[in-house]
């Protein structure tokens, strides 16, 4: 995993869902686009005709859309006047106990950014809304996500925004082939559906507590990818394939990737047995990494704690995650990373 892989892991839970929606794909019009509230730029929340669009979905939390903030904004400057950019900010309510609350926290953290921030920024609703018809409709689960809409109200491109230069470019243009873009796209959401039903499948085996059944769907879908459908079963299967999986290096590679996957586990209700093991697992699984990826991994192990009651445990861990967090590898990753530790040791109360 060569990145930061929180917002794939929050957004599996999501993918049966996914599968009751009307498919969205290139060339189909631009769904409707219900804004909840408006925080920068112009108050857009109408899609017109004989305009051109892009409209891309972040969250406050997610790393990666950080890191494309000054990339959109570029785009949205050399654009002007020919394409309107549209921000929506999903997934982002994190149990604020009212619309106001999750609007103030939004704007503050909008404000910081400052220049980074150059475009027009609207909330989705509570519901997800925006994201869901758009979004996971076009089979997309993790953010950042862009949209390109064309001047017919037709959706021209689907993608990460760092990759959509050159289409952009050519939509503008109007040399873009859209039927050759469709072709390739439904290709592989065709594999992104056949992977959900897989995932789905996942939850009925956790459901029914089927160990031999899962180690069979290990084979069509891999190891790891069958943890992270397992991680939102039933809780005491999913510890179970902790067990069996998390800890052998061969299988799940990558120690921050276990921790994680202990993390979540653990939030679940389960007996203080079945935690004590997810909490040896998650330390076992931060001695995975090599001592250059080793911070995330830490941070998550003492958020395990935590999450036990065993703060003091904790804060040692965390205390190590920051000794850790000046040798992380890529460094263009560190100060995401650091951030992240920060805020856990705050959740902490220290």
């Amino acid at each position: 995993m060569k990145r930061f892989v929180l917002p794939l892991l929050l957004a599996l839970a999501s993918t049966a869902f996914a599968q009751e929606l009307k498919p969205l794909t290139i060339g189909d019009p631009a769904p409707a686009f219900p804004v909840d509230g408006f925080i920068k730029g112009e108050k857009v929340s109408k899609l017109e005709k004989g305009k051109m669009y892009i409209v891309e979905f972040w969250a406050t939390w997610c790393g990666p859309c950080i890191a494309v903030f000054p990339h959109l904004s570029d785009l949205t400057a050399k654009y002007e006047g020919q394409v309107t950019t549209v921000s929506v900010n999903t997934w982002d309510y994190r149990g604020d106990a009212d619309k106001d609350a999750h609007v103030k926290r939004v704007n503050e953290f909008v404000e910081k950014q400052g220049d980074k921030m150059a475009y027009n920024i609207v909330l989705d609703d509570d519901k997800d809304t925006i994201s869901t018809t758009w979004m996971r409709a076009a089979g997309r689960n993790g953010i950042p996500c862009a949209f390109i809409v064309n001047e017919e109200g037709l959706i021209a491109w689907i993608g990460h925004p760092a990759s959509m230069d050159k289409p952009l470019e050519q939509i503008v243009a109007k040399t873009w082939d859209l039927q050759a873009f469709k072709k390739q796209f439904d290709a592989e959401a065709a594999k992104a559906r056949e992977a959900a039903a897989l995932q789905a499948e996942v939850l009925k085996i956790s459901k029914a507590g089927d160990m031999d059944a899962f180690d069979k769907i290990v084979e069509k879908m891999g190891a790891q990818q069958a943890l992270y459908a397992a991680i939102n079963g039933e809780a005491n299967f999913a510890v179970r394939v902790l067990e069996k999986y998390a800890g052998k290096t061969e299988i799940v590679d990558h120690g921050t990737v276990c921790s994680m996957a202990a993390y979540l586990v653990g939030k679940k209700e389960m007996t203080s047995e079945s935690k004590e093991k997810v909490a040896k697992m998650s330390e076992a699984c931060a001695g995975m990494e090599a001592e250059s990826k080793q911070a995330l991994a830490a941070a998550y192990h003492a958020r395990v704690l935590f999450g036990m009651g065993q703060k003091d445990a904790a804060m040692e861990w965390i205390t190590k995650a920051e000794a850790l967090a000046d040798k992380y590898e890529p460094k263009a990753q560190q100060a995401s990373i650091k951030k992240f530790i920060a805020d856990t040791k705050k959740s902490f109360g220290a």
